[in-house]
């Protein structure tokens, strides 16, 4: 299939979409469920763009886990901005 590239870039920008408004746990990660629930894309497909190098993770976004174990690290973590930071 000649377009199946240009599908894969679709579904990469919709997962990055979802990753950005996705809710970050305490250790800055997402989790791949939050990710299939804001896009009801299938999770082998999910998988599938998480292994592109074409896509691109949020600095604020440490790591993709599934089940607390991590799928995909991201290598320009910089952390939260010091005014998101959570006081205690």
């Amino acid at each position: 299939m000649d377009n199946s590239n240009e599908e894969i870039k679709k579904y990469i920008q919709a997962i990055e979409s979802a990753i950005a408004k996705a809710h970050l746990r305490a250790d800055d990660s997402v989790e791949i469920s939050d990710i299939w629930v804001i896009t009801s894309l299938p999770i082998d497909l999910i998988m599938e763009c998480l292994k592109s190098p074409h896509l691109i993770l949020p600095s604020n976004v440490s790591k993709i886990t599934s089940d607390k174990k991590t799928i995909l690290k991201n290598s320009a973590y910089t952390g939260r901005p010091n005014n998101l930071l959570k006081e205690e």
